[in-house]
């Protein structure tokens, strides 16, 4: 499969690759707002990302033009400790006064599979994302597309969101693969030895992992890797 360039930006923390992250997408908000005059930005979940978002959130950014939304979300309450949407709301300011926009995955019912179709509607409004920023699992899970069959994720409608079951886990909704490889500008944040490992070991496997859709991508795609 042909692709675009795997860039590596590497620092000794992970204070540094998210502030140079956060410049990086801030420079490129600032240009897309300036050629279309909005934007749409998709960011993950976890504990790693808390330090990118609380720095680009201190960008002097025009954040009423810039819509957010998660790459993917347990289906847990909003305000559930595991909430993904809970974490971005606490340490990204915009959000928290309410100066930018914000795609939800939570609010459309108890059931997962009419909350995905919604969630397949609302994104068919939506233009392709032009700013992606992703984590990646020590096995090479991106957003909530694990590897392996026993993950169970199925496509929705136009698959502009999937349906993930991994075991031992609360069932999560995750953008499509379709999703995150049409970003204009993709990226992944990561940090340590183990998952320097994965993202180096494409030519060796035996069966590709989820993240290797995004390091195909034709576009590119840029890792922001930290050593601790």
């Amino acid at each position: 499969m042909s692709s675009g360039p795997l860039a590596w930006y590497r620092f000794a923390s992970l204070d540094e690759a998210s502030e140079a992250l956060a410049e990086a997408v801030a420079v490129r908000l600032q240009t897309l707002l300036a050629a279309q005059g909005r934007a749409l930005l998709a960011v993950p979940g976890g504990t790693t990302p808390a330090r990118f978002l609380a720095a680009l959130g201190q960008r002097d950014l025009p954040w009423d033009r810039v819509t957010l939304m998660p790459t993917d979300e347990r289906f847990v309450a909003p305000d559930d400790v595991a909430s993904n949407e809970r974490m971005i709301r606490a340490h990204f300011a915009p959000l928290a006064d309410k100066r930018a926009s914000f795609i939800s995955f939570h609010g459309h019912g108890s059931d997962i599979e009419a909350a995905a179709a919604v969630l397949c509607t609302r994104l068919a409004e939506l233009p392709p994302l032009d700013l992606l920023v992703s984590g990646m699992g020590p096995d090479g899970h991106v957003a909530s597309l694990f590897p392996g069959a026993e993950a169970g994720f199925d496509a929705v409608l136009d698959s502009g969101i999937v349906i993930a079951r991994p075991p031992g886990m609360p069932p999560r909704l995750s953008l499509s693969p379709e999703r995150l490889i049409g970003a204009g500008w993709a990226s992944l944040l990561v940090s340590g030895g183990v998952k320097e490992a994965v993202l180096k070991a494409t030519e060796g496997r035996r069966s590709p992992l989820p993240v290797d859709l995004l390091i195909g991508r034709a576009q590119g795609l840029d890792v922001y890797w930290a050593k601790e």
